[in-house]
């Protein structure tokens, strides 16, 4: 063999395990990412009083450009991948693959919904307070009889028999 054969050779077998690992993304790792750095920039744009582009000067919006990108390079780190491959991988991502994509992310919403409510009903599984009327001081009375039941009239009530008739 020659060396320009075996060059090639080791060249090509370091770099296609590369290339293979970079598309390895599922559509749920592609939703988390991107469900990710949309907290990350929404969190960053409260941070600036969620203002627009346009009402920041020239240094707080160099400022807020540059926290975002520090925001999103976290957000690819914490999940392992770099930002050159997953650009490429959800630029070349087809009409199916995007509906993966969004599918999944529909599924990590509605994790994410059960999973406060499920919070929510955890803090409030104590005692429920019932409260008749507007406060304990000035409660709402229903009339009724001593048993507890309406009073359900019939027909015209007494006192407007007299009055003329609407047409």
């Amino acid at each position: 063999m020659s060396r320009r054969l075996s060059a090639l050779l080791l060249s090509s077998c370091l770099t296609l395990p590369g290339l293979v690992l970079a598309g390895d993304l599922t559509p749920e790792q592609i939703a988390r990412i991107r469900r990710e750095e949309k907290a990350a920039a929404e969190k960053v744009n409260a941070a600036h009083g969620n203002k627009k582009s346009s009402e920041l000067s020239a240094a707080e919006r160099r400022q807020m450009i540059r926290e975002q990108q520090e925001a999103i390079q976290e957000v690819m780190d914490k999940n392992g991948v770099s930002r050159k491959d997953y650009a490429r991988q959800t630029a070349r991502m087809g009409p199916e693959q995007n509906a993966q994509v969004e599918a999944a992310d529909k599924a990590l919403e509605a994790k994410e919904k059960a999973a406060q409510a499920a919070k929510s009903q955890e803090q409030g599984a104590g005692e429920i307070q019932v409260q008749n009327g507007f406060n304990d001081e000035n409660p709402v009375t229903v009339e009724g009889q001593e048993n507890g039941l309406p009073v359900v009239e019939h027909g015209i009530p007494a006192g407007e028999e007299g009055l003329p008739e609407s047409e």
